[in-house]
């Protein structure tokens, strides 16, 4: 990495050559009498406060830096000391103080660094003020100025077989008063920034030829005002305003009124006491009454389809859909009401039975010769079971009709028999239904079986 040193530091334009060194890479050593209002930092800046007019203490200064970095490439002198006062009113002790600073501090430096600049082929740039802005040059600049300038121009001619390169870079203000009405205008003063990126470009290593000398001027001379003539800025059409006539502006439409926020009252319309009772007499009515508090269970809705008491059966009537019997129902409420042999009086159980009109062919055994017999004989008992169903009455209705002819009139004495006869009619229409569908059940399945033998013959 390169390093750099730069005295005036703490000045505008040192700190300004100082962040554009950090920029391209340099490693800055800044040398100046006071850093309190320096905000810059940068892990590659270094600041190094001394009294630059104590030149033995300057002189141990540079002495610790070339001994940390042990090299050196750069050396810019920034130093701005130029008088306000005419030469003939500047104190001894002030002059003393410039000539120090301004002049013997720079010679020094230069003396001490240039065994490693030589060694390095390194660069001096010198910025000498010829003058302050506003004021004509004095003595004491003539004499910073003639001298840095002489030194530096014997210089190069002496070393730049070596590799040595050196400029001067002087800042020749306004010498008269500004006369714009905007003062410190860029037109009229010399700008920092300009100062630090011509700096720049002399420091580019490309350069085959070496500017001994470079003058800054502002651009314009402090009357500049009175010689440039005064040209009003013509308006621009396209950027122009224009109104159109009021006799075709519409008529102000009339406003729309709000409505106003209606108040709403959301107070409860009880006092505290009285809400209190309310609540208590809740809890009461809920301690004293909890089953007519609790919710009620819905019953669950009554299905028609009763399950096939045969072992391994399924539900009658999803297999009478799925076998498109709507017929197949019918059949069966019909046999219901009609009634159907029983596995009992098969077995020859004992029991008494109620005499019933039976179908024909029910009896009947299916056909094995002829399979289509069993299915007239079918189409036949259905038809004849459509037309006696509406003529037949339920059965527990008959055994009430019975059982009322055959009880006698109703007596004080027969009132308990009454009651017998009664629970006995109950039990016997409660068997015969049982009969009837165990008969319906034994039926169907004496149809089904005809049909699968039917099939696979």
């Amino acid at each position: 990495m390169d390093i750099a040193i730069v005295t005036g530091a703490e000045t505008p334009l040192g700190l300004s050559l100082i962040q554009r060194l950090v920029r391209q890479g340099y490693r800055v050593h800044g040398i100046g009498n006071n850093f309190s209002k320096v905000t810059f930092s940068d892990p590659q800046f270094f600041a190094h406060s001394v009294d630059l007019t104590d030149l033995k203490g300057v002189a141990e200064t540079l002495g610790k830096i070339l001994k940390k970095e042990d090299s050196l490439d750069l050396l810019i002198h920034a130093i701005d000391v130029t008088p306000g006062a005419a030469f003939e009113n500047l104190p001894i002790g002030n002059l003393e103080a410039i000539l120090k600073i301004g002049l013997l501090g720079p010679v020094m430096l230069t003396r001490l660094s240039l065994p490693n600049l030589l060694r390095f082929r390194g660069q001096l740039i010198n910025v000498i003020p010829a003058n302050k802005s506003g004021a004509p040059a004095s003595a004491v600049n003539a004499l910073l100025e003639g001298g840095l300038r002489e030194m530096n121009r014997a210089l190069f001619d002496s070393a730049r077989d070596a590799g040595l390169r050196v400029t001067n870079l002087i800042l020749r203000q306004n010498p008269e008063p500004d006369a714009l009405s905007v003062q410190s205008s860029e037109q009229t003063h010399i700008d920092l920034e300009d100062v630090a990126r011509a700096v720049e470009h002399l420091l580019d290593p490309n350069f085959a030829n070496v500017p001994a000398e470079l003058v800054l001027h502002p651009r314009s001379s402090a009357h500049s005002a009175s010689v440039l003539p005064e040209v009003a800025v013509p308006l621009d059409p396209y950027a122009e305003v224009v109104l159109p006539p009021t006799a075709y502006c519409p008529p102000e439409q009339p406003k729309i009124p709000t409505q106003e926020k209606v108040p709403v009252d959301r107070t409860i319309p009880y006092t505290e006491d009285e809400m209190e009772d309310k609540i208590a007499a809740a809890i009461e009515d809920f301690e004293s009454k909890p089953q007519s508090h609790e919710p009620k269970e819905r019953k669950p809705l009554q299905q028609d389809n009763q399950e096939d008491p045969e072992p391994g059966g399924k539900n009658k009537r999803r297999r009478g859909r799925r076998r498109g019997g709507r017929n197949r129902n019918r059949d069966q409420k019909s046999n219901q009401v009609e009634g159907a042999p029983s596995p009992e009086s098969q077995k020859g159980d004992s029991k008494p039975k109620q005499s019933k009109r039976k179908p024909a062919g029910e009896d009947s055994k299916p056909d094995t010769k002829n399979p289509e017999g069993p299915v007239q004989s079918k189409q036949k008992n259905i038809e004849s079971k459509r037309k006696g169903a509406s003529e037949k009455q339920p059965i527990k209705k008959v055994a009430k009709k019975l059982a009322r002819k055959a009880a006698p009139k109703p007596t004080k004495e027969a009132a308990p028999k009454k009651t017998a006869k009664k629970l006995a009619t109950k039990k016997v229409a409660k068997k015969s239904a049982k009969k009837t569908v165990k008969k319906a059940v034994k039926k169907t399945a004496a149809k089904k079986a005809t049909k699968k033998k039917a099939k696979a013959k």
